[in-house]
């Protein structure tokens, strides 16, 4: 758990801060501050695509007989692309301070927006029968898409190190029954980066306690606007509980009426993500309607396409590290280059997982005895395995032993994204829960890849996994393979 959430010590410092306005900045003033930030960015990255756009344009000269790339006509008509594609990210709330810093819903606003604007050109010129400069769509689209997407990430991480340092983060109190308190207070306290810091809780009905999770009592229903003030927050997160009702809630938006503070509610909605979550107002009262989970259909089919076709490319142009790889394990060690192992697949369906051996010649064998040596009695990994081998080790620090794998998802095995795939041995003692990491194709990488690996105990694993079996996006997979890099390249929790 996090130590801010864990210990009361840090959470008391907290409160003390408070009471000094000066020394730290509320929501809304951070959040007008980076807004500010991303205006200034965006416009900037936007200049430096058109300009590049120009510039290519002037060293092919061939791309369009329509005139010159400085000619004033280009260059307004540049401007005025520039101008709306600026105004068509701020429409799209791509700055909103409910996207920015975590999840994916940013990146897919301003690729949205970026798509709009050109669809819109592309629209117009066809209405007046005018043909833009290639330079635009050769140039402007790609570029700018990649350049705005990296842009944001860069500023999220910037943002990320900020909120590790206690600053720009949205400070609240959550209300409601006590096991609704633990459970929330966990799951921010292992969501930092979207930047909610509990400072204090108010317990419903006849729950009483001077803390929750290392979380100061601050007050009961009864007195949420007093707490809130008192304390200086800029949200107040309500729970389900029996004394959360509508009129609770509502009474509450009054009472808080001008001194911004946000009202969240948490539904009970476990492991359900966004995207599959809408809401639709009837007769007043919002109710929430949740999509099935995508397991079959185009979503399915797009993303299978994807897999083969990304696999096949990786596959050409990693085709130099499989030949080193398979020399140094060929000479380092005896025995085969490949290591063939039964998978559970999607459906229980089993197939032959590839890898590059990394283990001595029956390493199967010894298993049983060193099994004991570790805490995770579903999914055996430990430390300073005796059975690998000297080259085996660096192969697993960098996941190159994974790389075969790229064959089983070009066969439609595998998915590049997924939960792992698991051993017969493991399926055989799934309950019923767990059954349902089965509904996907495994994959290569996935949540548990990028969330600690081999470092995670079982429950933490399977927490995952099923998170990403309900609500996996084709913009999440992105995301995932993405920061699949950097677990790598960092090692931890590989061995």
């Amino acid at each position: 758990m996090n130590p801010r959430v864990g210990t009361s010590a840090p959470v008391l410092q907290e409160r003390e801060a408070f009471v000094t306005p000066a020394v730290l900045e509320t929501g809304v003033q951070w959040q007008r501050r980076y807004g500010r930030v991303l205006v200034i960015s965006d416009l900037i990255v936007l200049v430096w695509v058109f300009v590049t756009a120009h510039l290519m344009w002037s060293a092919h000269l061939e791309w369009d007989k329509i005139g010159r790339p400085g000619d004033w006509m280009w260059i307004f008509a540049s401007l005025v692309t520039l101008l709306g594609w600026h105004l068509v990210l701020t429409i799209a709330g791509t700055r909103d301070a409910r996207v920015v810093g975590g999840g994916a819903d940013e990146y897919k606003r301003v690729i949205n927006s970026t798509m709009v604007i050109f669809s819109f050109l592309a629209f117009v010129c066809y209405v007046i029968d005018f043909s833009p400069p290639r330079a635009y769509v050769l140039v402007a689209l790609p570029f700018g898409m990649l350049l705005l997407t990296l842009s944001r990430w860069s500023w999220r991480q910037w943002l990320h190190v900020q909120r590790q340092a206690g600053r720009m983060t949205h400070r609240a109190i959550v209300v409601g029954n006590r096991e609704s308190v633990e459970h929330l207070a966990a799951v921010i306290g292992r969501n930092e980066a979207f930047g909610y810091r509990l400072v204090g809780v108010c317990l419903t009905g006849s729950d009483s306690a001077a803390s929750v999770s290392g979380l100061p009592t601050v007050g009961d229903v009864d007195t949420l606007k007093t707490a809130a003030l008192s304390v200086g927050v800029d949200a107040v997160i309500v729970t389900s509980s029996d004394a959360t009702h509508p009129d609770m809630v509502r009474r509450l938006g009054w009472d808080l009426e001008g001194h911004d503070v946000e009202i969240i509610v948490a539904p009970s909605l476990a492991n359900i993500a966004g995207p599959r979550v809408h809401i639709r107002p009837v007769a007043g009262l919002p109710l929430l309607h949740v999509e099935k989970p995508a397991y079959r259909g185009g979503a399915r089919w797009a993303k299978g396409t994807l897999d083969r076709v990304g696999a096949l490319a990786l596959l050409l142009v990693g085709s130099p590290i499989f030949v080193a790889v398979a020399i140094a394990i060929k000479v380092s060690s005896p025995g085969g280059v490949f290591f063939v192992q039964e998978r559970v697949g999607r459906d229980g369906e089993t197939f032959g997982m590839i890898k590059f051996r990394t283990m001595v010649t029956g390493a199967d064998a010894m298993l049983e005895e060193l099994r004991p040596d570790t805490g995770n009695v579903m999914m055996f990994k430990m430390r300073d395995d005796p059975r690998v081998t000297s080259i085996g080790k660096h192969l697993r620090r960098f996941s190159l032993d994974e790389l075969p794998q790229l064959v089983n998802v070009i066969k439609g095995d595998m998915s590049l994204v997924g939960p792992r795939p698991p051993l017969v041995s493991e399926v055989s003692v799934y309950a019923a829960d767990a059954r349902r990491r089965l509904l996907v194709r495994p994959g290569i990488t996935g949540p548990w890849q990028i969330s600690g690996r081999s470092d995670l105990n079982w429950e933490e694993t399977m927490r995952l996994d099923l998170y990403y079996v309900e609500n996996w996006s084709i913009v999440g997979d992105l995301l995932i393979l993405w920061k699949t890099l950097r677990a790598v390249v960092s090692s931890a929790g590989a061995y």
